[in-house]
């Protein structure tokens, strides 16, 4: 007894580690890399602080279901309140508004170990499926920026170990909290109003299939109905709140009805287009070279997944049709159907976009080890072992890239260090009170949120009152004793050099390139 209690604890001890070093790794320098707040972090942030400190969004919706993102769409509800709660315990900063996201990636990490355990029944494949998707380069990328494309994956996960321990245990209940969870899920992210329906259909089928009551099949449509009830309150009031998502991104004309707008879907073009960009999502190139189009989800160095997983990928495919049972074929549909959302409203090469086939192929390559592993042959070990050598390696060169060379890469798709200035400006402040202030309003669109966002972390909000925008093309006389900041690509009129007004400060990004001047009038 003393013995198994012995290698019970040694076990947990061991996996505690793991998750800790993993934890460490994923929670490094927040601050730091991304390499600036991205603007979509910024309206989540700031209406998750509005929810936090007084139950109503930054338009004074109280609790609402969905929330008005920076003025252009409807943002799902998940990825803000979670923020929020963590916004009921600490300050409002660059890192704690990233660690809620830190947290899902986490959770990813220990719900697919615990999955991968139970379905091959054997611990170090729960630790390789672990492993294979903490070392993901883009889930470690999402993992750390607080956008929600990620936010769907726990409810993934959680559908099919609820999926898989109901079909092992008979119970019932569990089959109504997996398709429960793809109810909820369908509040995580945009796209998995497409694809969480995908998962339902797929969860009746293998219900239909393998269960003795056909009519058990009324459970998952009803668990998964429950979780949308409140959207026919909400869509009364907010009619536009679908079609707003579906104008945003660009699935079809909403000038168009509902309707309409599907029949174009159908047109043979514009399907052989789609079929086309679909395609596109199982490049090579992009799967294991180069990764999503946008820096701010990909380093440009590296692909959706390690190379390794060129050769894992395959093999776990291929020993998943050879040894069909349910799990198997839901692993080759899960990965198969992944890009549909993407590739319905022409998106190519997004992989933040098709975060959903992250779990199937750390499950396939799983499939794959134990295949290496169990062939008793010795190359098959050998290949296995030089696998798993180049990913450690690779993700090595990864982390290093993307914690230096990939934020020089990558400043000008987060929009410059318009943070920085900002701060410049209210340490400046500190230094000697200004009277006023005053920003380049083609700095972007959303420098006001900025400003608030640092007021508050500050807590300067006074300072609002004392606020004005301008055109550097019309440059008007500053008041004394004032500070203003200007952007690097607006001309400044040369009567402000040879006035009253100095030089400060120039922001330099991390290749050295000044993004913005800070001026002092006196």
């Amino acid at each position: 007894m003393w013995k198994i209690k012995s290698l019970l604890i040694n076990r947990s001890s061991k996996i505690l580690l793991l998750l800790l070093v993993v934890t460490l790794i994923y929670a490094n320098s927040l601050d730091r890399t991304p390499v600036h707040l991205n603007r979509d972090e910024l309206g989540f942030s700031l209406n998750a602080y509005s929810i936090a400190k007084t139950g109503f969004d930054e338009n004074g919706r109280f609790l609402p279901l969905y929330f008005w993102h920076l003025g252009v769409m409807w943002a799902t509800p998940v990825i803000v309140y979670l923020t929020a709660l963590f916004l009921t315990i600490f300050p409002l900063s660059e890192i704690t508004i990233r660690l809620p996201t830190v947290m899902v990636g986490l959770l990813n990490i220990i719900l697919i170990y615990f999955l991968a355990k139970k379905v091959f029944d054997n611990e170090k494949l729960g630790l390789f499926a672990a492993l294979f998707l903490a070392l993901t380069p883009v889930h470690f990328i999402q993992s750390r920026i607080l956008l929600d494309n990620l936010f769907p994956i726990p409810f993934v996960l959680g559908w099919m170990i609820f999926l898989y321990l109901f079909f092992s245990r008979k119970n019932l209940w569990f089959l109504f909290f997996a398709a429960l969870l793809l109810g909820i899920g369908i509040h995580s992210y945009h796209a998995t109003k497409v694809i969480m329906p995908i998962y339902l259909i797929l969860t009746l089928i293998i219900t239909f299939k393998l269960s003795k009551n056909k009519l058990t099949i009324l459970i998952p449509l009803i668990a998964f109905i429950l979780p949308l009830l409140p959207l026919i309150p909400w869509l009364s009031q907010y009619p536009d709140t679908l079609t707003d998502q579906v104008r945003y991104v660009g699935l079809y004309d909403t000038k168009l009805d509902p309707i309409s707008g599907i029949i174009t879907l159908l047109k043979p073009e514009i399907i052989s287009q789609r079929l086309a960009v679909y395609l596109k999502y199982f490049d090579p190139t992009f799967l294991f070279f180069k990764g999503d189009s946008s820096l701010i989800h990909s380093t440009g160095r590296v692909g959706v997944f390690l190379l390794s997983f060129a050769v894992l990928l395959p093999v776990g495919l291929y020993q998943a049709f050879k040894n069909r049972n349910w799990f198997n074929l839901l692993l080759i549909a899960g990965f198969f159907t992944a890009p549909i959302a993407a590739a319905l409203v022409g998106n190519e090469y997004r992989a933040s976009k098709e975060l959903f086939i992250l779990p199937f192929a750390a499950l396939l390559a799983t499939l794959a080890v134990k295949f290496l592993l169990n062939t008793g042959r010795q190359k098959w070990r050998i290949l296995c072992l030089f696998l798993m050598i180049s990913i450690f390696v690779q993700f090595t060169y990864f982390l290093y890239d993307y914690f230096n060379g990939y934020r020089a890469r990558s400043y000008t798709w987060f929009d410059y260090d318009i943070l920085g200035a900002l701060q410049i400006v209210l340490d400046e402040n500190s230094k000697k009170p200004a009277d006023f202030f005053y920003f380049d309003s083609k700095i972007y669109y959303y420098t006001d949120r900025y400003w608030r966002f640092l007021l508050i972390e500050r807590n300067r909000e006074d300072l609002v009152a004392k606020t004005f925008y301008f055109d550097p093309l019309y440059l008007q006389n500053f008041q004394h004793d004032s500070l203003s900041v200007y952007r690097f690509d607006h001309t400044v009129n040369q009567s402000l050099q040879s006035s009253s007004s100095r030089l400060i400060r120039n922001i330099l990004e991390p290749d050295g390139f000044p993004s913005f001047y800070i001026y002092r009038t006196e």
